[in-house]
């Protein structure tokens, strides 16, 4: 198993770290740069990090995007694949690519702000608790949000029915701000996913079905690696995500 994943899950320190490392964990393995940490916590933070990192941009669709240059090369390669078959693999939005900690605040809050309204608008919680909520910083609302989630069932997802993860990253949380995530516009396109492989790029977040990240393994060696393959039903089709394997890491580095 790769030896910075073992690490990097004997070193987690909170539930929160947990959590985010089993929702978002997969990148670690990357061959590329990794985070240096679960979740960055400021911009100052993010923009240090990405200052140190070799990327390029290339125009995917309608949208130019930039990654890690390995990353970025891998894609191109896909996508140049993707056409001798016939289709394509273009950019699902302008921020398909890399993201700044702002962009990943911005998202994070739109959701908190509109779940607190929900719950209030309900009775299930009060204006004083909802201001307390709204006055801390983005990073320490994601432990007073995931613990409303998961002690009294307040969610924050787009529908509340679900946790706000399922939506949104946590700040300083997102892939994309290590410049190795990208979300494609043709997802349902069961050849992309072989495609994608193929070049090192895999489905690491089972609530986000465009969502790919760049790993730049072989498929055959995600196991070892100390990843896990779960499946996930959307309509007709099976979708398969690369998460990383709690059970296996707990075996080997009991907690």
């Amino acid at each position: 198993m790769h030896t910075s994943l073992i690490e990097l899950f004997c070193t987690l320190s909170s539930p929160v770290e947990e959590r985010l490392f089993a929702e978002y964990g997969a990148i670690f393995i990357t061959t590329a740069i990794p985070p240096p940490k679960i979740m960055f916590n400021d911009a100052r933070e993010v923009d240090a990090f990405q200052a140190l990192l070799a990327a390029d941009r290339a125009v995917l669709g309608d949208h130019e995007i930039e990654l890690q240059t390995k990353a970025l090369s891998a894609l191109v390669s896909a996508a140049s694949q993707m056409s001798q078959r016939g289709g394509s693999i273009t950019a699902r939005s302008a921020d398909s690519g890399s993201r700044c900690y702002e962009d990943t605040v911005k998202l994070w809050n739109r959701n908190v702000a509109r779940g607190l309204q929900h719950w209030e608008s309900l009775g299930r919680i009060g204006a004083e608790r909802v201001a307390t909520i709204l006055s801390l910083s983005a990073v320490d609302q994601v432990s007073v949000v995931l613990d409303l989630e998961d002690t009294e069932h307040l969610f924050f997802g787009t529908f509340f029915d679900k946790s706000i993860l399922y939506s949104v990253a946590a700040p300083g949380a997102s892939q994309h701000l290590s410049k190795l995530a990208f979300d494609v516009a043709e997802f349902e396109n069961m050849d992309v996913k072989t495609v994608m492989a193929s070049n090192g790029w895999y489905r690491t977040v089972p609530s986000d079905l465009p969502h790919f990240t760049y790993l730049g393994r072989d498929e055959q060696t995600l196991s070892a690696a100390g990843l896990k393959c779960v499946e996930r039903v959307c309509g007709t089709r099976v979708y398969d995500f690369w998460i990383p394997d709690l059970t296996q890491l707990q075996m080997i580095t009991p907690r």
